[in-house]
This record gives structure tokens, sequence and C-alpha cells, in this order.
């Protein structure tokens, strides 16, 4: 996987591991690492995958009508299994890299002779997917290692020359067929046990695709029915080329012209590192370059149309854990849950990574994560699947997708009671939350306002259908404002403050942002207060506290000057490191808090009011 490809050119065969005798001298270790370094830098301003390929549109109709089916099932499981599950190390990246072991390449090419995969049953696979709300299914007939998981008359180094003895991606095709999940394919152009592979750049690789790439390409698509997509990998070695990518790309389309081929097929870099090239950590933009879809990796970027996507996660949220290594702990179902929505509404889709153990089961505790997908995805799945990203842009409240006259709005964080968005050019009719219960829309000039009860908000998104008075699809994205502290850079009163070290704990620590500076009061207090004026009265429902790193308090409440008199907005005991805390809208200027028993001399980190930028008073010291 491209996440991995940097550590294996730092290290494989630049220490002394064992290589096959085929793989020439690399270069010297500070070239490596200072290309490394080079490209870690040109990664950081290049997070979001090229758009600019296609001339910035969705493409044709029959592109449009090939990566429909992407677009619609938004959600499929990417399947890493081959010998190396039998150890319990990284696929292919423990063959010779210290990083993940390296148990060397002689024994890494055996593996094979220990392969049983006793318990493998594809019809249980694809019945376990099916449940877990997977509509696509992603399986690796061949990863860098070379080893082949079907029946290859290429060479013997496959899977029916090993004890399991049987055509891995005949039986997971099948079942995939039966069971109404859509069969796809990984494929990578690396070999690192062929030797007809050179990793040289400007290598003739014109041997290893003639014997080897194109006769695979032809048997997978020819051997096994329809192919939805072919997730490419290791384009980022030095002898691929545009070139052998095109060529590749004219060979399948023959075959199986509807298969939707990844944009690793292409050429990853610009320049390929080398003498006198230059490495640019941009994916290849050439006018005509491969782009079906975009397969990313660990990677939201931003809100994308231009082409079909989706971002592969591993299950237990470790990104160099994609085959079966042990301890395999699948992340809780919230952060699935928040991986898919925030890839649906960017316009794309979520691929979970899941290793199967060496005899060919799921481990019972990633089975039964996938299937808590499940559930949700059958309460939910109406605001997933065959939907498109928008009509709102992400943000940190949340995400929204869109169908027909329908909008659902993904909240994830309330900020305050209500979420207030920017009415679109079509009025909201009803309302109503995904699952069952009431949500109510109140519009405004230029926005509407949604609310759900607190008691039926949910744990992980609370979700809302939005029924609009007509189709929404051709209603352009918009973006929505951000609560901002405006309390920023205000100079509070404070109760007291600590003679002698005024400047090190100082009030203006309090509205200054900055969760690393703090005030206290004088040192023999155990109660203290703070108040923030805005400078005009603002209708505010959402706070922020923390008093950190030494968490004192004990009792505190907010408060709030209305007219005359003090009005608690909230209280509580502990505060911690960030306590946001949202009540019912009120319309003030002063905003207290009051440390009413602490442990020790009260201290606070800081005190944030949030509103939208609009609504801040000139800027005040």
């Amino acid at each position: 996987m491209f996440g991995l490809c940097f550590v294996y050119m730092i290290f494989s065969n630049t220490l002394s591991v064992n290589t096959p005798s085929f793989y020439p001298n690399s270069y010297s270790f500070m070239r490596l690492l200072s290309l490394f370094f080079a490209t870690f830098l040109s990664l950081v301003n290049s997070v979001t995958l090229s758009a600019g390929v296609n001339g910035g549109k969705e493409g044709s109709p029959e592109y449009n009508a090939r990566a429909q089916w992407l677009r619609d099932e938004k959600v499929g499981v990417f399947i890493h299994w081959n010998p190396s599950a039998t150890i319990g190390k990284e696929i292919s990246w423990c063959r010779t890299n210290p990083v993940y072991g390296n148990i060397g390449a002689e024994k890494y090419d055996a593996l094979y002779k220990d392969f049983k995969g006793e318990a493998f049953n594809a019809d249980e696979w694809i019945t376990l997917f099916r449940e877990s709300g997977i509509k696509y299914a992603v399986f690796v007939p061949k990863h860098h290692d070379g080893f082949a998981m079907f029946a290859t008359k290429t060479y013997d180094y496959n899977v029916m020359k090993s004890p399991f003895g049987r055509d891995y991606i005949k039986e997971v095709s099948e079942a995939c067929r039966k069971g109404d999940v859509r069969f796809c394919l990984y494929y990578s152009v690396l070999d690192w046990w062929n030797p007809l592979y050179s990793p040289k750049q400007g290598a003739d690789l014109s041997g290893y695709i003639d014997k080897v790439f194109k006769p695979q390409m032809k048997e997978l698509l020819s051997n096994y029915g329809p192919v939805g997509s072919i997730w490419f990998d290791g384009h980022w070695d030095a002898s691929w080329t545009h070139a052998y990518a095109k060529d590749m790309e004219k060979f399948i389309r023959k075959i199986q012209p509807k298969t939707l081929l990844g944009n690793r097929l292409d050429q990853r870099y610009a320049g390929d590192p080398g003498p006198n090239c230059s490495w640019t950590g941009s994916f290849f933009n050439a006018p005509d370059a491969i782009d079906d879809y975009q397969a990313r990796e660990v990677d939201l970027g931003k809100y994308y149309t231009e082409r079909a996507w989706d971002s592969c996660y591993s299950l237990c949220g470790v990104n160099n854990k994609w085959s079966w290594v042990p301890p395999m702990n699948p992340v809780p179902l919230a952060d699935i849950v928040n991986w898919l929505i925030q890839c649906i509404g960017r316009d794309g889709g979520m691929l979970l990574g899941v290793g199967p153990r060496g005899d060919g089961s799921i481990d019972p505790a990633s089975a039964a994560r996938m299937l808590e997908l499940g559930a949700w995805l059958k309460i939910n799945g109406e605001a997933v699947y065959k939907t498109r990203g928008g009509p709102w842009l992400p943000g940190t409240w949340g995400v929204s997708t869109r169908r027909g006259n329908k909008a659902y709005v993904f909240i994830s964080k309330w900020k305050g009671t209500d979420i207030q968005l920017p009415a679109l050019s079509m009025g909201v009719t009803s309302a109503r939350l995904v699952g069952g219960g009431p949500a109510t829309v109140t519009k405004t000039p230029g926005s509407i306002t949604i609310h759900v009860d607190a008691a039926l908000r949910k744990p992980i998104a609370t979700i809302i259908e939005l029924t609009l008075e007509r189709d929404c699809m051709s209603q352009p994205v918009l973006e929505v404002p951000e609560p901002v502290n405006l309390a920023k850079g205000i100079l509070p009163k404070v109760s007291s403050f600590w003679p002698g070290r005024e400047k090190e704990l100082s009030v203006t620590h309090i509205t200054d942002g900055n969760m690393g500076t703090l005030w206290a009061t004088e040192e023999a207090a155990r109660e203290g207060s703070v108040s923030v004026d805005l400078g005009k009265e603002i209708t505010i429902s959402d706070v922020m506290l923390s008093d950190a790193p030494y968490n004192r308090t004990q009792q505190f409440s907010v408060e709030a000057q209305v007219g005359d008199t003090w009005k608690t907005l909230v209280s509580g005991t502990t505060i911690g490191g960030e306590l946001h805390l949202n009540f019912e809208p009120v319309k003030a200027r002063v905003f207290r808090v009051n440390i009413l028993k602490a442990s020790d001399t009260p201290t606070l980190t800081e005190f944030q009011i949030f509103g939208l930028p609009s609504q801040a008073a000139p800027a005040r010291r």
C-alpha cells in the first residue's frame, strides 16, 4: 500500500537484509533519507488527490454510467489474505523489511508450504459481509510478494501448489455472485519475488509485462466473471511509467471495458527517485492519466465529485495492519461510522480493511464489529446508500448527503441545542429523524434551524431527513459557517490573581485560545470567578471550559447577566481538559464562570464562548 512505500525504500536493500540476487544495489542511506523527507513535505501539500486530470468535470455519460455503482454502494470490504497470515505478520512487507519483522526472503517465499486455510469458507465470508451492510468486496490475487492466490498458468508460485490447493479467487467470486456482493480485485504492479521484475529506474519491464502482468490480467478478467473495479498498487516503484500504464489500460479495456481502473495503475510520481530526476510527491497529472476512480488510503481530502472514489481504513485502525497481524483489536463502532460518514459527506465511499487469520477464518472480534456496522446501516442505510454528498459542505458539525428531493443531515457534534444551516434554493416541507422520531425545522432569513430534543440525539451521529419542495441534486453545495470563539482576545475580569506571578499566570491566558497557558487565583483561595464582556448582546448556547492540567475544580457554574440579574445556564462538578457545555440559547453581553469549590488554588486554562463570526463585536482588548 502507498502508505508503506517510504519505509520500504529506506530500509529495503540499504540495511543488511536478505534480498534476492536479482535486486540491484540501492542508493546510499542518506540519499534515500533525503528523498524520504522531500516526499513527506510534498505529500503534506497534496493531501487531496489530484483532481485536474479530467478537466474538472464529472465525465462523459459513459463514464458516469460505469461509475454509478461505486457512487451508489458506498460500503466495501478490503480483504488481504495469503500465506503471510500463517505467521501473523504484515503481507509482503515482512519479507525483508526490518520494520515489519524481516523474516528473510527465503523463509517468506516458503510460507505457502504451510498454508492450509482449513477453516476458509467463501460463502460464510460473503454472508458476514452482506449482514454487515457491505455492498462490494475487494480481494487480493497478488500482492507485492508475487504469490498468486489463484490458479495462474504464469508460474508455480501460486495457491494451487500449497496444501490449501484451491482456487481462492474462484471461490470468492462465485460466493459474491451468489450472495449479491460485487466482486472486485486488488493487484500490485510490483513483484518482489519474480526475477523478471526490476525496480531500477528506466528498467525494461516488457518481459515481466508480457509474461506475467498481461497473462495474469487476462486470467483474472476472463475466468472469474465480471470485475467491478481493480485497486492497483505498487505504481510508485522506479520502473513503472505512464506508458506502461496506458498499455495495460488498453489491454484491460478490451477484456472487460466496464471495469473501473483505480488511479494507482498510473505512474505515481511525475518524477521517480534516482540520479538526475525529480520526485514531486504528487499524483501523475497527464491529460490522459488513468483515473476511473480514486483509490485513497486513510485519506479524506476535500469534498470531491469529479471522479468516484473510496478511502480504505483498517478495521483495527492501524495503517500497517491490512492482513492478519495479531493482536487485531477492532476500533469502536463509532470510529467506523465516523470514517463512513466523513467519506460519504465528501461524495466518496469507505473500504474497510479486514485481515482473515491464517486458517481462513475471520476472528470473532472483527466479525462482531462488522455486524455492529450492519445493524447501524439497517437503521440508517437510507441516508448512506445511493446518495451523493451535499448539499452542505462538511464541517466540524457533521456532513450531509442527498438523493432526489431528500437531504440527510448527519450531526456529529452539537453546538448548542440547534444547528443552523444556510437555506437551500428550495424549501423544506418536513423533517424527521432517520430511524424514527421528530425533528423540527424553522426557517429564518437566509438559513434554516434544525432542532432535535437532547433525549433523541444519537451517541454516534444524529441523522435528520429533510423532505424538500423539489429535487436538490443540482443545488450547488453550500458552506456552513463554523462557530468561533467570540471570547478570544477579550480581557476578562477576575476575582483575584496570584501576586508576584501575574505574568506567568496572567488573566489574559483565559481567553488566548492556548491550551498550554493558564490563570490562577490568589494562592490561598478555594473559589473564584471569571467574567467576559462580549461588547454587545449575543445569543449564545455553547461554551467550553478547561482547568487542565491540575483539574482542581470540584463545583462550578456558568452564568449570563440578563438585565440586572445573573442567570445560571449550567452547573457541574469537575471540568478537566476540555468540557463543552450546551444550554438553552440566551441573549446576553456578559458571561461568567464561577468556581464554587476547588481542592487547591483554582486555575482556569480556557473560557471559550461560541458564536458565528458575524455575531462578534468589534475587536477589543
